[in-house]
């Protein structure tokens, strides 16, 4: 299968015209149009349906579309690859996640990398889960760490890590003290609560708890990072919510965390990946050592 006709009637389908097409290629009309007709002949099926001008595809056609958007990333993946190690290196990996996996996660991959002298560079770029998806979707980045429950037909989603819900209290706050503190006794409170982006996140599980507890939270904050929120907590602003795995930070001073019972919450991390990408072996490798030292984390559960 010539993957150049492949090219032309993928940019024939996407600018709608044979002529917009040909402009585009920077060619001329005629041979674009003869190298769809040679495409057709070769595969021996009927892509568009001509009416006068008008090009509209077959079904045929649309399984062409779609599966010849996949070859060809496929083949650009395979020369980057190629290029990667013909450079003399493992390859460069785009990872997106928050600001907590990048700092308590992201380092101990790094360092295992290092000590095992697999070269790879990896470039992070912090972001929500809506963000992150769609710079999978653009093919900008190779794996997606999030916390969102959701439901995308074209993502491969796999459950990481299951932690403890914490919530932060003020220092001088009537609670601070309790390891543990029920939904309920936070009644009245202030909330600075988590946004989420899309799907189903944190802050739905604590609302549902709030309901069934017979009271409507005072929510006075949305944000979509945590470490605000806690230093809002130190400045007795309100009360927030944080996974375990924000008890192993050192750089940061948190405010007193009590463990959320009844309902005990608990707070996923996925690891997201797009449908029909080509891994390559610097992705595969990264992959392995990750699930490594998540599965490594101390997380308290008491």
């Amino acid at each position: 299968m010539d993957l150049e006709r492949i090219r032309y009637f993928i940019k024939v389908v996407e600018s709608g015209s044979l002529s917009k097409a040909a402009i585009a290629l920077n060619m001329t009309q005629p041979p674009l149009s003869i190298a769809i007709r040679k495409l057709e002949e070769e595969l021996g099926v009927q892509l568009f349906n001509r009416s006068g001008k008008r090009l509209a595809l077959t079904e045929t056609g649309q399984l062409l579309y779609k599966r010849g958007k996949e070859l060809i990333m496929s083949s650009l993946e395979i020369k980057k690859e190629l290029t990667e190690y013909d450079a003399g290196r493992h390859g460069i990996i785009t990872i997106g996640c928050s600001t907590i996996a990048n700092i308590t996660i992201i380092p101990e991959v790094v360092k295992r990398l290092k000590e095992r002298d697999i070269h790879i560079t990896i470039r992070v770029l912090e972001g929500n889960t809506a963000f992150i998806l769609e710079q999978l979707r653009l093919h900008k980045m190779d794996i997606g760490l999030v916390r969102n429950i959701f439901d995308k037909k074209d993502f491969h989603t796999t459950a990481l890590l299951s932690e403890p819900l914490y919530v932060a209290l003020p220092p001088e706050h009537p609670l601070a003290n309790k390891a543990t503190v029920e939904l309920k006794e936070l009644e009245g409170e202030n909330f600075l609560m988590p946004h989420t982006t899309l799907g189903y996140g944190i802050s739905d599980f604590i609302l549902e708890g709030c309901d069934a507890a017979g009271f409507s939270p005072n929510v006075i904050y949305w944000g979509t990072e945590t470490f605000p929120m806690l230093n809002m907590v130190h400045q007795n602003l309100g009360i927030a919510f944080a996974p375990a795995l924000f008890k192993n930070i050192k750089f940061f001073t948190m405010p007193p965390l009590a463990k959320l019972i009844n309902p005990s919450i608990e707070a996923k991390l996925n690891l997201v990946t797009l449908k029909n990408s080509i891994k390559t072996a610097a992705t595969e490798q990264f992959l392995l050592v990750t699930k490594e030292v998540i599965e490594e984390l101390p997380i308290e559960w008491n």
